[in-house]
């Protein structure tokens, strides 16, 4: 966790816009308090807290006491999470993900904004029931409009994410490619059906990079994260898109087999270089550019996905001394 807090504030000092935390390993929530203890005025997102596996309630008082913690820095990204995971790790019913998400950060959105004020709560639809009466809040928070940036990769969800959301996150697997044909085109759709402003609207994109004059090395390392991915049935649009669906297959049979070189070993160079930023300084800063015609946010990520935490960290300082502002 200390390592995360040096992190941020190395970012913080580099003059980038914001941090993001996953939620896997640990909790998005707790490693950004640790975060904006030591940090001023860098955002911080999460990306992404998983939605269903808390009460709507929960996540807007964690949410608003984040928030304070950080004087206001908070962006809430939240995502559905896999049906598989939620369901055999957490022990919870997946659902209709984009009924159930949109339900869920209606609910969010009430307890931000009145959870404080006399008159109670009440929503009631297919996923969530809900009155606060007897319940009130004696905190005003921070903000009462905490910004809630939705995740998604189908067309369905990304389409939620303009209706119902202040920004949408892109998935590690959402090429540059994908972006333009699918992405940009669902939440264009959602936001003209909830006639929202897209200059109201965030788009940002989680972005595998490994910066390395050793570009083979850095393939390697980038090839292993895009492994782990491949094994999601929820994150297959932009590998079926690309004509993937092979690799992918021989991917999640190995997975399946705890055969960790052989998940590896079955992504292809051209899955590299569609999924990931990889290559000198210089390269990959180009290759950011090309992203930010259709992104306002590139959240740039390191690979980390069965490297060890001194090579994860090379490709952090890596991002850090060539995006320094």
């Amino acid at each position: 966790m200390s390592d995360i807090v040096c992190l941020a504030k190395e970012a913080e000092s580099a003059g980038f816009d914001s941090v993001w935390a996953t939620e896997l390993y640990r909790t998005s929530f707790q490693q950004l308090a640790a975060v904006a203890a030591e940090t001023r005025d860098i955002k911080l997102g999460t990306a992404v807290a998983l939605a269903f596996v808390r009460s709507p309630l929960i996540t807007s008082l964690t949410a608003l006491d984040l928030d304070e913690v950080s004087r206001g820095r908070l962006i809430l990204g939240l995502g559905s999470g896999a049906k598989r995971t939620n369901e055999l790790w957490h022990g919870l019913p997946h659902g209709k993900p984009v009924t159930r998400i949109k339900e869920c950060i209606e609910v969010i959105r009430r307890v931000i904004s009145a959870s404080h004020l006399e008159d109670p709560i009440s929503f009631e639809g297919e996923y969530y029931d809900i009155n606060t009466r007897g319940y009130h809040r004696a905190f005003k928070p921070e903000r009462d409009n905490v910004p809630i940036y939705l995740a998604g990769v189908g067309a369905a969800m990304t389409k939620a994410a303009g209706e119902v959301a202040d920004g949408y996150i892109g998935h590690v697997v959402c090429s540059l490619r994908y972006i333009r044909e699918v992405v940009t085109k669902s939440l264009d759709r959602g936001l003209n059906s909830s006639n929202k402003n897209r200059n109201n609207f965030t788009t940002a994109s989680i972005i595998t990079c490994a910066v390395s004059k050793d570009k083979k090395r850095a393939k390697e390392a980038a090839r292993a994260t895009i492994a782990f991915y491949s094994t999601v049935r929820t994150y297959e649009p932009p590998f079926k898109l690309h004509g993937f669906e092979k690799e992918a297959v021989k991917i999640r049979e190995a997975f399946f087999n705890r055969d960790v070189e052989g998940m590896i070993k079955n992504v292809s160079d051209d899955m590299v270089d569609t999924f990931a930023i990889v290559g000198a300084p210089g390269e990959c800063r180009k290759r950011v550019k090309e992203y930010m015609e259709v992104l306002d946010l590139p959240i740039l990520s390191a690979p980390h996905y069965y490297l060890d935490f001194e090579e994860v960290r090379e490709y952090q300082k890596a991002i850090l001394e060539t995006f320094s502002t």
